[in-house]
């Protein structure tokens, strides 16, 4: 398996597995835009030339940036694998860690909904230490802020 960098010739089987996580269309147009304008920095798994996961890496905004504990913090925005239990999410947190530091990121935060509760082992198992409870700031669902000095 390997990390690289999202083209445009992978939209159609990152849509797919966006899908298969969040059913918000807001939310999902949310992140077709950023892929479109590359706000964030994208990038999948692929295994055997199939695109089987997807991370997405950016400066952290505002609401989250305010949270941070150095002065140059990322988000990490995204990561969502085509299969579960079979170490994509895993192989796509390590790189994307990896790549904070690479691009000089401090620190990184990430926000997961209580809805997705379900996923916040996975953040433990990479190294991310539970903030608190905060509001997004688009809808105010109530979520952990996750943290990690990198």
């Amino acid at each position: 398996m390997e990390m690289i960098n999202y083209n445009k010739k992978d939209e159609g089987a990152v849509k797919k597995i966006f899908a298969q996580y969040w059913t918000d269309n807001e939310f999902l147009n949310e992140i077709a835009k950023e892929l479109e304008a590359g706000i964030c920095n994208f990038y999948i798994a692929e295994k055997a030339g199939e695109v089987v996961g997807v991370a997405g890496l950016r400066k952290a905004p505002t609401h989250l940036g305010n949270y941070a504990d150095t002065k140059k913090p990322a988000e990490l925005y995204i990561i969502a694998s085509k299969y579960q239990n079979m170490g994509i999410g895993n192989f796509l947190g390590q790189r994307i860690i990896g790549e904070a530091k690479r691009l000089n990121f401090t620190e990184i935060v990430c926000y997961s909904p209580e809805t997705h509760s379900s996923s916040w082992k996975f953040y433990e198992k990479l190294g991310f230490k539970k903030y608190q409870i905060i509001k997004d700031p688009d809808d105010g669902y109530p979520g952990m802020l996750w943290k990690k000095i990198v």
